[in-house]
């Protein structure tokens, strides 16, 4: 299926995303990274436009649902930021890659309602997400503090990643992905330049940290553009499903490069998160 093989490459780009969002994410402001990350979007997607010689839309309800689902993005990305620097990395991951899960609740509100194995398979989800956290907490009671906002910030990045993707993946973008991620990173950066100025601090950067800024908003990029443009197809749903699994990635890099263990209840209960979004992408 073609929206799952379109869900998996956009996987590969955000599960190496946030390994560097980890990397960098004590070193560096937030709203410096957010800044640089979408300036180089649009310019990337400015420069797409240009060589392609694609023509702008601007129809009104195109811009208000690109503008829309623009703020939502950087919100749920801004939480992914948040949850991540609060940390670990593999309480933060599974709970904001289980996003699709927001999608069945979608489609039973749009009158499409899930299968019954699909309801099973997202309970198996839950209860997956419920050992890896309560695990957390009984391995080590300092993170009693910590572990609220950490889930916190997780849920909500997940909740705005859902609803952008399904206003992303409107019949009204169809065809015109490019223009509007472009749009929508536009406000997105109008919205960090008005309210967070201040708070950015670009010049302090060294030049690695520059280019793994750039390297990141090139990933995020191709992989929202990638993610709108699975709403040409007829079940874009699953190009959903299959990127979530960007967090298994996440998890796998940072358990490499930074050592990070996991425990065996937390291994089957991330295992089970993952494998039970597997099986509905195949279903």
């Amino acid at each position: 299926m073609v929206e799952i093989t379109l869900g998996l490459i956009a996987a590969l780009a955000w599960g190496l995303h946030d390994f560097f969002v980890r990397f960098i994410v004590k070193k560096i402001n937030i709203f410096t990274a957010l800044i640089i990350t979408n300036v180089v979007g649009i310019l990337a997607l400015t420069l797409f436009l240009v060589f392609s010689k694609k023509i702008l839309v601007i129809e009104q309800s195109f811009l208000v649902i690109s503008a829309v689902y623009g703020l939502l993005f950087l919100v749920a990305t801004y939480s992914l930021y948040k949850a991540f620097d609060h940390g670990p990395v593999f309480i933060a991951a599974p709970i904001i890659g289980s996003y699709p899960l927001l999608s069945l609740l979608y489609a039973s509100i749009l009158g499409t309602s899930p299968e019954a194995y699909q309801w099973l398979l997202s309970g198996l989800v839950i209860v997956g997400l419920a050992l890896t956290v309560s695990s957390q907490i009984i391995k080590n009671t300092s993170f009693k503090s910590d572990i609220l906002p950490t889930v916190s910030w997780s849920v909500l990045s997940a909740l705005l990643f859902s609803i952008s993707f399904q206003l992303g993946q409107n019949q009204i973008i169809n065809g015109q992905e490019v223009t509007s991620n472009l749009f929508a990173r536009l406000t997105a950066a109008t919205i960090l330049f008005t309210f967070a100025f201040k708070k950015m601090h670009p010049l302090g950067l060294s030049f690695n940290q520059i280019l793994i800024l750039v390297f990141m908003g090139l990933l995020d990029t191709i992989a929202l553009t990638i993610m709108v443009y699975a709403g040409n197809y007829s079940r874009p749903g699953f190009s959903s499903v299959s990127a979530s699994t960007f967090g298994l990635i996440t998890v796998l890099l940072v358990c490499i490069f930074y050592k990070e263990r996991l425990s065996k209840i937390q291994s089957v209960g991330i295992m089970l998160v993952f494998s039970s979004i597997a099986i509905l992408s195949l279903g």
